[in-house]
């Protein structure tokens, strides 16, 4: 059995709507206490990512930070019927990445931060061990409707 690294990538730099919000747009409520960011980190969850890597530039990197955290509980693991089941609950990390400020006010889009959080995750990745380097990669646009409880259902498909 062969083990794959998934990691999830999560685009916010430079995310531009029309909605006018004096809040960036990420932190738009989309349920009671639940965030469209929120939606993408619980979605990478469901996904079965071993890492989160979310693109946010240093202004908006904080409020994110402040929202999600540091780490999120795989949701498989959350709540099991087992005696300890708080031992055999898997967490995954979440890391913050910047746009380079040499691509900044040139190469800002949605698609540009999705390969830059490929690039920076294989990268750092590499950096600490050839073993620890992502095999896919799962993309997850915060500002995307649709039932994210539905990706636990092709999870074994996804990784």
């Amino acid at each position: 059995m062969s083990r794959v690294h998934l990691a999830g990538i999560i685009p916010v730099a430079n995310l531009k709507t029309d909605f006018g919000l004096s809040i960036p747009d990420v932190l738009l409520p989309i349920a009671q206490n639940f965030s469209a960011i929120q939606k993408s980190v619980f979605e990478c969850a469901m996904a079965g990512c071993n890492t989160i890597w979310i693109v946010a530039n240093e202004d908006l990197a904080p409020a994110v930070r402040q929202t999600v955290g540091e780490w999120v509980y795989d949701p498989v693991y959350y709540g099991g019927l087992s005696k300890f089941s708080s031992e055999e609950r898997k967490e995954i990390p979440i890391y913050y990445v910047p746009i380079h400020p040499k691509d900044r006010d040139r190469r800002d889009s949605h698609g540009w931060s999705v390969l830059y959080g490929i690039h920076s995750a294989w990268k750092v990745s590499r950096g600490l061990s050839r073993w620890v380097v992502p095999d896919k990669y799962y993309i997850s646009f915060p500002m995307s409707a649709h039932d994210v409880l539905q990706v636990r259902t092709h999870r074994r498909a996804i990784g």
